[in-house]
């Protein structure tokens, strides 16, 4: 995978070996032939304190670069949007200042006047637009800090014991680098949702870097210091006294602001265009900022319905931008594979044939491109409260009951934890968010769970082929859109005003959930069914394939034997292992995998997969889906 990766010990300890070179460690992260190695700052030749080691992995268009000043070097990836390219690195020098405390800011930053650096580095992750990690080495101490933007847009991980602390944009560089002892809990949770809580991962000791964090490595002593510089809370929200038409037209506003600063910085900027309404605003963001844009889009009988595409083409010549749709078919073993090794089971399998769409953008468009999608539309504009009246005592239960992918008690099954051990793990860890009320904490757990420990890694998926980003995360348009009150973004009341106020033209074009525009009676009869509808799941769920088949959503496909075949040998290789899962009620599973859903499954086949594939890097032998890259998955 793409980006960032450290190193520290006394002396630095090496992943595989005493004999491995740093340089020599980040070739396991070279999946593609695009990508390559460099070695940003290695201090094992320099005195005991400078013992930091980082490099990166990437292609030549990747946005990551080196700062060197008389007193730190800064390494940063991603971009900061409001930041002209020419002003970044007196920026990042003006916070290195900051978080180290010293004299040599030179912009404004410096001049606050809030007291305590850490207030003063916080109130800056609030005022910038941008997607980002960034590791900035003090040379007179050898103290090494590491953040991320407030989002935390970049998935990143970090494992520390006593003689060694590692950071990685790539899980797999940590899980390579520890003894891969499976986190149960964290397994359990990643079953049940698709992903694990707060910085949990599927291994024992290797954490995620949650979003807005600051950590502070010292090399000698070794230490780390882990700080949580900014955490959101969605209660109460500011901007109930305005109306919707009101909070619509500012959004807009700053919705075409996000996309003008991200236009341009790559040769080209091209959307990922569908039917559904993210997708558009964003063309329509572009368009109403005067800036170019290309649009493409899936074609597929087996994952995109007909009428995504019809409507894709259609909404490009309403807006005259280049279109191109490309067929995409069943993945091979070659794009699971590659998928298991990038991204460690912390995405699904089911999304594997983008990898053929992706790759075809690449060969038609070239690296140096921003592909643009309209993620995050599903968790800004929505009213994501729970759909029912519910007690923060009961609250808990519901997270389970309307996230989950697998049963709990299947979970439990095969895990070997308990139900009630896995519902007090989401019990306690929803205490620890600074919400009070039960809408802002089930607001926090959409988004700070679900978005950014895994929706961001879907995102970063994208990212092995060219930079990826999306205006709906742009922190002032983010902001300003949590704060709308629930009741304006109810039955896509808010959505609905936001999007004629940023363009009829996208307005009165037809949404493919519901056959109709969003500004028509029809739009707002059908949303106002799935709003009553959600409140009484045991209906949803009988009314469900007759409502996919409707709006010709019914690309459901059964699994084929060739996939069950794989996951079973997968569990007959785990049954040889001390891996702590119940093999015997994985293949009872498999059993019925036909009554079960395919997403349910795949999440099964994720977990087989990242289990056989660490097995065989350790034992030096070619995992199951290296076996079988040739083979379809359907």
């Amino acid at each position: 995978m793409v980006g960032l990766t450290g190193r520290t010990g006394t002396p630095v300890e090496a992943p595989q070996s005493a004999n491995t070179s740093f340089e020599t460690s980040l070739e396991q992260l070279l999946h593609t032939e695009r990508l390559s190695t460099t070695v940003l700052y290695d201090g094992t030749g320099h005195e005991e304190t400078h013992r930091h080691q980082i490099g990166y992995t990437g292609y030549p268009s990747y946005p990551i670069k080196r700062i060197e000043t008389e007193g730190y070097l800064i390494c940063f990836e991603g971009k900061l949007y409001d930041v002209p390219e020419e002003s970044l690195a007196d920026e990042l020098q003006s916070i290195a200042s900051v978080l180290f405390e010293d004299d040599r800011g030179t912009t404004e930053i410096r001049n606050s006047s809030v007291d305590g650096s850490l207030e003063i580095f916080r109130e800056w992750l609030l005022d910038v637009d941008g997607s980002f990690l960034c590791a900035i080495f003090e040379k007179e101490s050898g103290e090494l800090v590491l953040f991320n933007d407030v989002l935390g847009r970049l998935p990143t991980y970090y494992y520390a014991d006593s003689e060694r602390i590692l950071f990685s944009r790539e899980l797999r560089y940590l899980l390579e680098s520890v003894p891969p002892e499976f986190d149960r809990l964290g397994a359990a949770q990643c079953l049940l949702f698709g992903y694990s809580l707060g910085t949990r991962t599927l291994i024992d000791g290797v954490e995620r870097l949650r979003p807005g964090t600051l950590i502070r490595i010292g090399a000698d002593p070794l230490e780390l210091e882990i700080i949580d510089a900014h955490i959101f809370s969605f209660d109460d929200p500011k901007h109930t006294t305005r109306s919707r038409s009101q909070n619509a037209r500012e959004l807009a506003t700053r919705f075409v602001s996000a996309c003008d600063r991200r236009a341009g910085s790559f040769e080209t900027d091209l959307i990922s265009l569908s039917g559904g309404l993210d997708s558009r605003s964003v063309l329509a963001g572009y368009h109403a900022a005067g800036r170019q844009i290309k649009a493409a889009t899936m074609e597929s009988t087996e994952y995109v319905p007909i009428s995504d595409v019809e409507l894709a083409e259609e909404l490009a010549d309403a807006f005259d931008v280049e279109w191109q749709s490309y067929d995409v078919g069943h993945p091979s073993g070659a794009d699971l594979d590659t998928l298991i090794k990038t991204k460690n089971g912390q995405i699904g399998l089911m999304t594997s044939f983008v990898l053929t769409f992706l790759r075809q953008l690449e060969a038609n468009h070239g690296g140096s491109m921003a592909y643009i999608t309209g993620d995050g539309g599903d968790k800004a504009l929505p009213d994501l409260t729970p759909s029912r009246s519910v007690d923060r005592a009961d609250l808990s239960d519901y997270i389970i009951d309307e996230n989950s992918i697998l049963d709990i008690d299947q979970v439990s099954r095969i895990t070997g934890v308990s139900t009630a051990a896995i519902r007090q793990s989401v019990r306690e860890h929803v205490r620890t968010y600074p919400e009070t009320s039960a809408d802002g904490i089930y607001i926090h757990f959409l988004l700070y769970e679900r978005a950014a420990n895994f929706l961001f890694e879907g995102e970063d998926r994208n990212r092995l082929f060219f930079w990826s980003e999306t205006p709906f995360y742009s922190l002032p348009f983010f902001r300003y859109a949590m704060n709308c009150p629930p009741e304006q973004k109810a039955r896509y009341k808010l959505y609905r005003s936001f999007l004629e106020a940023l363009s009829p033209t996208a307005a009165n074009c037809t949404h493919a959930l519901y056959g109709a525009p969003v500004s028509s009676y029809r739009h707002a009869a059908g949303a106002l069914a799935d709003d009553i509808l959600s409140r009484y799941p045991s209906v949803l769920e009988t009314l469900k394939p007759i409502i996919k088949s409707v709006n010709d959503l019914d690309t459901e496909t059964t699994l084929d034997p060739a996939t069950l075949e794989c996951i079973r040998e997968q569990i007959d290789r785990i049954d040889t292992l001390d891996a702590e899962f119940d093999t015997d009620e994985l293949h009872q599973f498999l059993d019925t995998a036909d009554d079960r859903e395919k997403y349910a499954v795949y999440r099964i086949f994720a977990l087989t997969s990242v289990v056989d594939d660490l097995t065989s890097t350790e034992q030096n032998e070619p995992s199951i889906l290296e076996r079988r890259s040739d083979t379809i998955f359907a």
